[in-house]
């Protein structure tokens, strides 16, 4: 079983510097399922919205394209998509942002996150030209990342060293208004190079664990005093072999939520293995966690409660 390693930082409480103002930002689900075909819902992606726009994408799995639309989200008002990782259901879906970009009356660059790659992922760089460089699979909308072709807004990268030595909690992305801060921490998915992230935004945080099993333990460090904490629950208690390697179970989850005092957890990324325990997973993040709980659906939107402490830059 991981262990919680309780980091010394984590225990000294900050000075409360802002308030947060859930009028202004909220979080709405484009994906809540993983890799499965199964039950007519999208592959993991969110939006952060502030002050009515669409500001920040994490991840884009399969079909959450078709659910952005939907949400009337502007793809012009987005600044940047924030890849937990490159597997295929947290990925899939940036060609069809990309291509559809092209119609819309976009003319700011938009930025894409994301970790460093090994022999089983690629990094984001390589990721960015794999899809649409001119060797990639898309070679015809390589204007978007040439600088020397001509096109309305360019699509740049940016790689995050990943490392399961020391890791530390580190700001990735400002909003050029100076309103939207992205901090992000290294985790463990089994081989695969994987990252959490904290949006700040109107005194307000959100965290996604994104796809991981828990080892290095630093994610309830990110998440400290979060509003909302969005978890990833793609096992049963109850997992072994190699899905209990690559991701966390509920009785880490509510262990987590409640070392990191998160005012809401989100339970996402189901899949059909952990779907059908839903109620057993409940009891058992109850047992260390006593805030709110919630299995989100595509498409709805939680608004933020008040107050966090921001971490330390």
């Amino acid at each position: 079983m991981l262990a919680l390693v309780i980091q010394t930082a984590f225990s000294k409480v900050l000075p409360l510097t802002n308030l947060c103002e859930p009028k202004r930002m909220k979080l709405q689900m484009l994906g809540t399922r993983g890799p499965e075909l199964w039950d007519k819902s999208a592959s993991v992606s969110y939006l952060i919205w502030l002050d009515d726009k669409a500001r920040i994408m994490i991840d884009a799995g399969s079909g959450s394209s078709q659910n952005f639309e939907l949400s009337e989200a502007k793809f012009e008002d987005l600044e940047a998509m924030l890849f937990t990782h490159f597997h295929v259901d947290h990925s899939a879906d940036f060609m069809a942002y990309a291509k559809g970009g092209f119609f819309t009356d976009r003319v700011q660059d938009l930025t894409i996150i994301g970790p460093s790659g090994n022999k089983w992922v690629v990094s984001a760089d390589e990721f960015l030209e794999r899809s649409i460089g001119n060797k990639g699979l898309y070679p015809y909308l390589s204007d978007f990342i040439n600088k020397d072709d001509q096109s309305e807004y360019k699509i740049t990268s940016k790689t995050l060293p990943w490392t399961d030595e020391d890791p530390q909690i580190t700001t990735v992305y400002s909003s050029p208004d100076g309103k939207i801060i992205v901090k992000a921490v290294p985790t463990k998915h089994g081989p695969i190079p994987s990252f959490a992230y904290r949006v700040e935004a109107a005194g307000c945080a959100v965290v996604f664990t994104g796809d991981m099993n828990g080892s290095l333990a630093m994610v309830p460090e990110l998440a400290k005093q979060a509003d909302i904490l969005v978890a990833h629950n793609a096992i049963p208690e109850g997992q072994t072999g190699v899905a209990a390697g690559l991701h966390m179970k509920p009785s880490y989850i509510g262990k987590m939520a409640e070392q990191a005092k998160v005012k809401k957890l989100l339970l996402t990324h189901l899949m059909r293995r952990s779907a059908e325990k839903k109620k057993e997973t409940l009891d058992i993040i109850r047992e260390a966690y006593k805030g709110g709980v919630f299995f989100p659906h595509d498409m709805e939107a939680y608004m933020l409660k008040p107050k966090f402490f921001p971490l330390k830059k």
